[in-house]
């Protein structure tokens, strides 16, 4: 169940949501930026035994280290309401959220929502490359067992 949260984590903030907010920097370079937005990905490894609230934690903390760093400032207008809305998502999370808690934040979000998700999840994989890029996969045996 931890790796299906983990799992769900990824793909709300990989697939982000939208909305209004608007309070993070607009003049972030693209380094800061993608910086801030692989960093959760690069822990994912690490999360994966990790019970929900240690999870929720850190899922908080990058939200806050992405509000902090901000948005370069080309990143076009509904990539920004994008990111706009992950972060106030995030911020908005209990910390005693649990993986269904995390599968429901989009079930209401109209098609505008939805296309400028999509705007954000395509502005950062350009930007910063997939974030699966950044993940730690263990590598397989290259032998076979011996008899």
């Amino acid at each position: 169940m931890k790796k299906a949260l983990v799992a769900a984590t990824l793909v709300l903030v990989g697939g982000a949501a939208v909305g209004c907010g608007g309070g993070a920097p607009t003049d972030a370079t693209d380094e800061a930026f993608c910086d801030a937005y692989s960093s959760l990905f690069a822990d994912a490894a690490e999360l994966g035994d990790a019970d929900d609230a240690t999870i929720i934690k850190r899922v908080k903390e990058w939200g806050a280290e992405m509000e902090k760093a901000g948005t370069p400032a080309d990143i076009p207008d509904d990539a920004r309401a994008g990111f706009e809305k992950t972060v106030e998502e995030i911020d908005d999370l209990d910390a005693d959220a649990s993986q269904e808690d995390f599968e429901k934040l989009e079930e209401d979000y109209s098609d505008e929502e939805k296309r400028q998700a999509e705007a954000f999840a395509k502005y950062t994989t350009d930007t910063c490359g997939s974030p699966l890029d950044h993940i730690e996969v263990p590598e397989a045996p290259t032998e076979a067992p011996s008899e």
